[in-house]
């Protein structure tokens, strides 16, 4: 998939998802987690949701008759996720809709894609770092935050991306320089 602008975005926020202030938050896990009832719901039942666009999917799980709608997409270095429910909200941000669909990726039943870059994953990338900034990387065109998620933070090297992406490697060089040189400092 090729890199696209952030005005290119093929998604739209629905409009029953709560408004949040600067946007969506980065997925964070409680400290015992694995020893969540959302976590044990999310490896014992059925999804049997899909995809609605880039970002967002409907999470129907076998237990229960409802439908839920959630936010899962990378953005910048981490993962933002929003659900619908009650619980997601009385849990701060962790969900057994939220669980269910951390289950599926990591186990490569899911693709998600990154809101700046337009690329997907399906499985989390080696760069993915949880609960941090989702905007973080905003001073980056969508190109540069792309070869630098690759190279500098993945496992790419540049020849190597440059033929991935069917670009010139020298192209992946600018892009990497410029990227080192506007972050430098930042983070």
């Amino acid at each position: 998939m090729s890199a696209m602008s952030r005005a290119e975005r093929s998604w739209q926020p629905s409009d029953d998802l709560p408004g949040t202030v600067g946007g969506p938050s980065a997925l964070s896990m409680p400290d015992d987690w694995t020893l969540s009832t959302a976590w044990q719901r999310a490896q014992q039942e059925s999804d049997d949701g899909g995809a609605i666009n880039d970002a967002e999917r409907i999470v129907t799980l076998s237990d229960g008759d409802d439908y839920h709608r959630v936010l899962w997409a990378l953005q910048s270095r981490t993962l933002v996720a929003e659900c619908d429910c009650q619980g997601y909200h009385y849990n701060d941000g962790w969900c057994a809709h939220v669980a269910s669909l951390w289950w599926q990726w990591v186990r490569g039943q899911i693709v998600v894609a990154h809101l700046d870059t337009g690329r997907e994953y399906p499985a989390p990338p080696a760069w993915l770092f949880l609960d941090d900034d989702p905007t973080a990387y905003d001073h980056l065109s969508p190109a540069q935050l792309d070869a630098y998620l690759a190279c500098d933070l993945g496992s790419f090297g540049v020849r190597e991306f440059a033929r991935y992406t069917d670009r010139a490697a020298g192209t992946i060089g600018n892009l990497l320089t410029d990227a080192r040189e506007k972050t430098e400092g930042r983070l």
